[in-house]
């Protein structure tokens, strides 16, 4: 996997990225089985799926039920936000260079890994491969101009106040923002027009 990783340049595509983020969750799956058990989402679909790095406010920690709901899936679950037993999730920004510094962690203590290892061995390696998939997933993820912090890889609005925005920070600020008054239409007192008198014929003086 390594020399997959090193194959791909600095600014490589996101899809260069998907099979490595799938590869390293396997890797993550198996590491997970040999650590101690953890609820690392608390989300009743995928209890023990990948966690979402920046889930939006008010949504859960699941990142197959995050991703659904950013696409606008009606069936994914809406979960509430818990305090999981999460695995590490390395801060962000995300960057080719952080996936081989992290890659080369795994290697250094994959090396000395064997059947009687102790569990906290695993679970460190768990949570080394788990950031791994992290990074990667997030590579994987369509660049955006808006390069907004909390939805990496959102659509953008082009036609948001200001200029191009994060399309779900836009909706976001119009469901915030407060109503705008209808407006109020003032009665005017109705007048009407003066009625312009014409002149009669002239008044010819008698004559005598």
């Amino acid at each position: 996997m390594d020399d997959r990783i090193r194959a791909i340049p600095g600014q490589g595509d996101p899809t260069e990225y998907d099979e490595i983020a799938d590869s390293l969750y396997k890797v993550f799956l198996t590491v997970r089985n040999l650590a101690p058990t953890r609820n690392s989402t608390d989300c009743d679909s995928h209890p023990n799926g990948p966690v979402d790095p920046e889930p939006p406010e008010g949504w859960g920690h699941c990142l197959f039920c995050n991703s659904n709901r950013r696409v606008g899936d009606p069936r994914a679950r809406r979960g509430a936000p818990r305090s999981p037993g999460v695995y590490e999730i390395p801060p962000p920004p995300y960057t080719h260079e952080m996936l081989l510094e992290r890659m080369r962690l795994i290697n250094d203590i994959s090396f000395d890994l064997h059947f009687r290892s102790e569990w906290e061995e695993f679970s460190f390696a768990a949570d080394l491969v788990h950031g791994a998939f992290i990074i990667a997933r997030e590579l994987s993820r369509p660049r955006s101009y808006s390069r907004c912090p909390q939805h990496p890889g959102a659509p953008i609005d082009p036609t948001a106040h200001g200029g191009p925005r994060c399309l779900f920070c836009v909706a976001h600020e119009k469901r915030v923002a407060p109503a705008v008054p209808p407006p109020q239409i003032r009665d005017r007192e109705r007048r009407l027009p003066h009625r312009r008198q014409r002149p009669g014929p002239p008044v010819l003086p008698d004559e005598r």
